[in-house]
């Protein structure tokens, strides 16, 4: 059962992971030999560091 939910949580933070750096696999097996919750938390740093993208007048 805990196996089950361990590899859920490394199955969602690859698919929230699907438009970064690392993409759905990378996070996926960041998620698989570290923890879930550390790919979670690389998510989060990696979705803030992004710079918001200014829109241009013509």
């Amino acid at each position: 059962m805990i196996i089950a939910l361990y590899l859920v949580l490394c199955i969602l933070s690859g698919y929230w992971g699907r438009n970064t750096f690392a993409g759905p696999v990378g996070f996926f097996l960041i998620g698989l030999f570290c923890t879930p919750i550390v790919s979670l938390l690389i998510l989060l740093l990696a979705q803030m560091r992004q710079p918001q993208q200014e829109s241009e007048d013509d």
